[in-house]
């Protein structure tokens, strides 16, 4: 998508594709879609049609470039340190739903990181083959206790971070001394986020007031050239006994966080009649969502995905494939709320700890009178597949101080606008980058994010 991306045009997404393309599509005959795609707007079809179409292509081209691995080749990788591993394996994984994946007509494709995604979802079982009587340490979630432990004596608890991020372009992408546009993930004023300090920058730099907030820069590139900065920032989280007893109906008027948000956001028939199965339409908004949350933990399994752009519905596709990562089952999470008349909306940014830093979703509830309360399917949805109650209740109506909140909303232009197709069109948990006058594409883009400190306030 070499052109100026109009960033309204995602709401195409929800059109349905004609019937031979999707065929296409769903036969991962992604070559013959694309000649068809071109054939069709050649013979210059209506404007939503038209916006569709070049979706497609894009989703249908980044597909073959991102699904390369063949069956046979990862079964080969993983082989190499696990020596009794099987293709039968792989289809327990992904039968498990722990890995993602598409069909061709040749068979199933994986994306290139497949190999040590498939070892951080599935190192228990990958240890069983090879040691029958293997059993984990047992102390998995002993960081989570602690922490809950902490919250629940003092009320909360309160981190001091400082991160440095970086951003730079591969060298063939280098054009010197043409403008170049960088965005990097800056925190969030939020309830939990204060004291926020840029404390340095390599370039001129301007802090956006948005919900999707970063750090923005422009300059004439230079070969070997980062964009730098290193922020500051505390997040204090909060512990709250929840009782059901005080829960009301009542919410602010607040239709943003209730309404559908095209193309993802959309109460699908499908969609309707899962949450009238998982709530029966009755109970408080609290207990409506807790079902929901407890179909999603129990449901759906922890798999990395796809770029979130070559998806043309995401709760649909956690729904239908009940596998999905963190943002995945955080948009099913919102998704189904809404539709259960609970206000719901998306929080993102980077999960952080001392030694640790790794981009990260969830979700928030408005449920009166306790205001917006949080909820983490994926980590509720881990800790109730290894029998961890606590930490599995404890991630429905709060979450940790391990947070570093970049973005309060889902879908929504950057600011300074983004000219090109994002490397994420909802979020921007890592970096955005352009040149003025030509699209970079994912591999184009090198970023870097570290924790420099985490001190206790």
């Amino acid at each position: 998508m070499e052109n100026i991306f109009e960033y309204s045009d995602l709401v195409y997404l929800a059109i349905p594709l004609p019937a031979d393309i999707a065929a296409l599509h769903h036969q991962g005959r992604f070559e013959e879609e694309i000649a068809r795609i071109d054939h069709r707007l050649a013979l210059t079809p209506d404007e939503p049609m038209k916006k569709r179409l070049e979706l497609e292509k894009f989703i249908a081209e980044g597909l073959m470039d991102d699904y390369t691995t063949d069956e046979q080749t990862l079964v080969r990788k993983i082989r190499e340190r696990f020596p009794s591993f099987t293709s039968e394996h792989l289809y327990q994984i992904m039968d498990m739903g722990h890995a993602d994946y598409i069909i061709r007509p040749d068979g199933y494709y994986f994306q290139d990181a497949a190999r040590s995604n498939i070892f951080n979802c599935c190192s228990t079982f990958l240890h069983r083959l090879e040691q029958a009587d293997y059993r984990p340490s047992g102390n998995e979630n002993a960081d989570l206790h602690e922490n809950i432990a902490i919250m629940r004596k003092n009320g909360y608890r309160a981190i001091r971070y400082t991160v440095r991020e970086s951003l730079w372009l591969e060298d063939r992408n280098v054009r010197e001394g043409k403008w170049f546009r960088a965005w990097l993930p800056y925190p969030c004023v939020t309830p939990e986020i204060s004291d926020i300090k840029l404390l340095k920058a390599s370039h001129m730099t301007q802090v956006t007031e948005h919900p999707i907030r970063t750090a923005y820069t422009q300059f004439l590139y230079r070969a070997g050239e980062k964009y730098e900065i290193e922020v500051a920032f505390t997040n204090r989280a909060e512990y709250r006994d929840i009782d059901e007893g005080w829960v009301t109906d009542a919410h602010p008027y607040m239709p943003q966080y209730l309404e559908e948000q095209y193309p993802h956001i959309v109460f699908t028939p499908y969609l309707r009649m899962l949450e009238k199965e998982i709530t029966g339409g009755k109970g408080s908004p609290l207990t409506r969502a807790r079902r929901i949350y407890e179909y999603i933990t129990h449901n759906v399994k922890y798999s990395y995905m796809r770029e979130y752009r070559y998806i043309d519905n995401i709760p649909m596709f956690a729904a239908l494939n009940h596998r999905g990562d963190c943002g995945v089952q955080a948009l099913l999470f919102i998704t189904l709320c809404r539709i259960s008349g609970i206000p719901a909306r998306w929080q993102s940014g980077n999960y952080i700890t001392p030694g640790h830093i790794g981009s990260h979703d969830w979700a928030q509830f408005y449920v009166a009178p306790y205001g917006w309360l949080q909820c983490d399917p994926s980590f509720g949805g881990g800790a109730y597949r290894i029998g961890d109650d606590l930490v599995h209740d404890f991630y429905f109506c709060h979450a940790d101080p391990f947070r570093y909140i970049c973005c309060t909303e889902f879908q929504m232009q950057l600011n300074p606008a983004k000219k090109f197709m994002r490397l994420d069109p909802y979020d921007n948990q890592s970096g955005e980058a352009e040149y003025d006058d030509m699209v970079l594409q994912p591999d184009d883009v090198c970023t870097w994010k570290e924790v420099v400190s985490a001190e206790e306030k």
